[in-house]
């Protein structure tokens, strides 16, 4: 059953005018006016029926009853105080990253390491969802977004400029003999819903006709990280970029058979809400971010 709760503000304004016996000195500790303490008290006065103090010209004094009623909630805002500086510290310690699923396993997972050996302090929280985060309604302080940059609530960072490669394992190529693009109608092409530019790649780079591709075998994910996984186990040809292939690429499980290169109009960002500051440990993590990304996007662009 909810209870009637007194006036907050005017608790905090009487609990300080009892330990400082004096609504100026309240006021100055509360960064407000004499006159609103007073007014706050009034409040509370009301609200409980009787008076608190007796005031007197350059005197005040607290009543029985409002002592008796200083020593019963003194101890609760107490609580209050220490229980809220305590979460703050604990929050100031955290910092939650958005980013997708597949960006947060194949780049973030393997280096992350880094950070905790560096950052041994930072309680660092991972929110690996494929939805734009909502930084009014969800406890994120920094994302990694795959958009077009523009967003004026945002401060966004371009780490990568996106564009569209086609991948493929070593043993496929040579089973498909893939010398140029016009070899693609006998393959199977791996279709990642980040990346379901066929379409437009095909029309771009080959000959091939729009009856002759409806002819080729699809295989469609609804993540990139498993549709990466299927080229790599030789299942067919898949565009991704060289930001998610990194490692692939790095150990020769995928391969590059043509170098076309489609452009996109989207990029990814580090970005954060405006006028909102950073927190101690969002800060560290922003900068490590930008300094692991940098060195990501002059490899991707290799």
């Amino acid at each position: 059953m909810h209870k009637p709760m007194p006036p907050l503000r005017a608790l905090v304004a009487f609990e300080a005018s009892v330990r400082h016996a004096s609504f100026k000195r309240a006021a100055d500790e509360l960064h407000i006016t004499p006159g609103a303490v007073s007014q706050q008290v009034q409040k509370l006065e009301q609200w409980l029926g009787y008076p608190l103090f007796v005031r007197q010209i350059r005197q005040l004094h607290v009543t029985d009853r409002g002592m008796s009623y200083f020593s019963r909630i003194a101890p609760a805002l107490e609580q209050i105080c220490i229980a809220s500086e305590t979460s703050r510290e604990r929050a100031s310690d955290s910092v939650c990253l958005s980013l997708s699923q597949t960006l947060a396993a194949k780049w973030l997972g393997p280096r992350l390491g880094d950070f905790v050996s560096r950052h041994p302090a930072v309680e660092v929280h991972i929110n690996a969802s494929n939805n734009p985060v909502d930084f009014q309604r969800e406890a994120v302080d920094l994302a990694i977004r795959h958009f077009d940059g523009r967003d004026s609530a945002l401060e966004s960072h371009l780490i990568f400029n996106d564009e569209v490669r086609l991948f493929c394992s070593p043993a496929y190529r040579d089973m498909f003999e893939l010398e140029h693009a016009d070899k693609l109608t006998g393959v199977t092409l791996i279709v990642a819903s980040l990346y379901p530019f066929w379409d437009d790649w095909l029309t771009r780079f080959t000959s091939i006709g729009t009856t002759a591709r409806k002819q080729i075998t699809t295989l469609h994910f609804d993540q990139t990280l498993l549709a990466i996984d299927a080229a790599k186990r030789g299942q067919g040809v898949v565009l991704s970029n060289a930001f998610l292939t990194q490692e692939e690429l790095a150990r020769g499980e995928l391969i590059e058979p043509f170098e076309h290169r489609l452009p996109l109009d989207k990029s990814y960002f580090l970005v954060h809400p405006k006028g909102q500051p950073l927190s101690q440990a969002a800060m560290i993590l922003k900068h490590w971010l930008l300094e692991q990304l940098s060195g990501s996007e002059a490899d991707g662009n290799t």
